[in-house]
């Protein structure tokens, strides 16, 4: 859903619609189905990969270099009467040669495979395109599990020891933000039904590394498990214990920037009118002249001693009101976009930038500030403000960070009071051979007490 600006609702709610009056809005609406939904069991093919007796555990995964059409090769890894042994299938299989073994890995008991890559966009929807081979991993005789980069046997690695069953899924990857990747997710359980995890992850500094491994909390009596992806960008654990419950742990959408479709605006010259000018040649010398112009949205002539991306000296940073915090530089400010984002401040947010008078800077932020503390207020230098040095001369700012103050507040106040009584009464005290109680009662009236402001500040 797309909000309507102004301009196009006032055209909407005009009586006169028609394209004399710049008013003849256009609607087209194109309704489908998704391909991708499985409605029935002909969307699949099935074929069997192999039929003997002592068959176990299998996995199975298909290879794709690009992001449409059908994958190139399937890869498979299996449980065969207590060994494990490998399998591919070209796909399509032109020449008709089905299966064909590859190698083995001796004895064992649970299998996985899962394939590395790229999340790559198509249509509209992300999908992984791999790498040539894929990760195995299997539990031996011993429960030990192993990992291996199919065939080559410098990558064997021991992942853990007491497993029982494993799982692998490549997650998602984010294509904005190398550290947030979720990895190729080995998942596994334990003979004391508990269930680990470990990670093959990109690293915010572009390395890639198996990660510790980690225990899902609050998770006793597995059996069996699955891993699965959501398409709202999560990962998820899919359990089944001892009692036949299942259990469901799904992580936190690792979506940032992947939900949005990028949109693009091509923008095209469009010449409305081209005129040939004839030439006129003459038999005596003439000089010709050709005037040409450059138009610069902004252009910066300043002097060799004023660099680019400085930070003129701040005067002052300080809470002036509950959310407003005022920056004083030593030199006037010549633009100053509304750049929110540009600023981050310590524990709150700040909603509106803008200039007061020449060189203050303010920042309105959305929680209350308290009266007195400090706030690490911090720019990225990316919001386009300018600083004045001349008419030619406004380099932007750079990158700068200042402390924030806020003080309590000190007013000098004066009050004058006046005391006015308007009576006082003169009891006569009784005395009495017998022993009593004496009382003296005074009755002391004020009448007003006047407070006089002095000076401009509220008293």
């Amino acid at each position: 859903m797309r909000s309507v600006n102004s301009l196009m609702e006032e055209k909407l709610k005009s009586d006169q619609q028609t394209p004399a009056n710049k008013a003849a809005p256009q609607m087209s609406i194109q309704v489908s189905r998704a391909r991708s939904t499985i409605m029935d069991s002909d969307y699949w093919t099935v074929e069997t990969i192999r039929q003997k007796t002592g068959l176990g555990d299998v996995s199975v995964a298909p290879r794709r270099y690009k992001p449409y059409g059908r994958p190139n090769r399937i890869y498979e890894i299996h449980v065969d009467n207590g060994v494990v042994g490998t399998s591919i299938r070209e796909y399509p299989d032109t020449f008709k040669e089905g299966w064909k073994d590859q190698f083995t890995l001796g004895s064992g008991s649970s299998v996985a495979l899962a394939f590395d890559g790229n999340w790559q966009r198509y249509r509209g929807v992300w999908r992984l395109v791999t790498d040539e081979k894929p990760w195995i991993f299997w539990v031996d005789s011993s429960g030990i599990l192993w990992r291996q980069l199919w065939d080559d046997i410098s990558t064997l690695s021991q992942l853990d020891t007491g497993v029982s069953y494993v799982r692998a899924i490549r997650a998602w990857r984010n294509q904005y933000s190398a550290e947030l990747d979720q990895g190729i997710v080995v998942g596994y359980i334990k003979t004391d039904g508990t269930v680990w995890y470990r990670n093959y992850c990109r690293q915010a500094d572009g390395t890639v590394i198996w990660e510790i491994a980690r225990v899902l909390p609050s998770v006793s009596g597995a059996v069996h498990l699955n891993l699965f992806l959501t398409n709202d960008y999560r990962l998820g654990f899919s359990i089944e214990k001892t009692n036949g419950d299942m259990q469901w742990i799904i992580t936190q959408r690792n979506w940032s920037g992947m939900a949005i479709i990028p949109e693009n605006v091509h923008a095209a010259l469009s010449l409305n009118e081209v005129k040939l000018i004839p030439i006129i040649y003459t038999d005596l010398m003439q000089t010709e002249r050709v005037d040409s112009s450059i138009t610069f949205g902004k252009v910066n002539f300043c002097p060799f001693d004023v660099i680019i991306g400085f930070v003129p000296t701040i005067v002052r940073a300080k809470r002036m009101d509950d959310n407003l915090i005022e920056i004083e530089y030593d030199t006037d400010l010549y633009e100053v976009p509304d750049c929110p984002d540009c600023f981050t401040i310590s524990n709150n947010t700040i909603v509106a930038v803008a200039k007061s008078g020449s060189r203050i800077l303010r920042l309105t932020t959305a929680n209350t500030l308290v009266s007195v503390g400090s706030w690490t207020v911090t720019y990225n230098g990316l919001g386009g403000i300018n600083s004045y040095h001349s008419e030619c001369c406004k380099p932007e700012f750079g990158s700068f960070s200042v402390l924030a103050t806020g003080e309590p507040p000190s007013v000098s106040e004066t009050i004058e009071p006046t005391l006015s009584l308007t009576s006082i009464s003169f009891i006569q005290c009784t005395f009495s051979s017998v022993y009593g109680d004496e009382k003296v009662s005074a009755v002391l009236s004020i009448v007003a007490v006047d407070l006089i402001k002095v000076g401009t500040n509220p008293l």
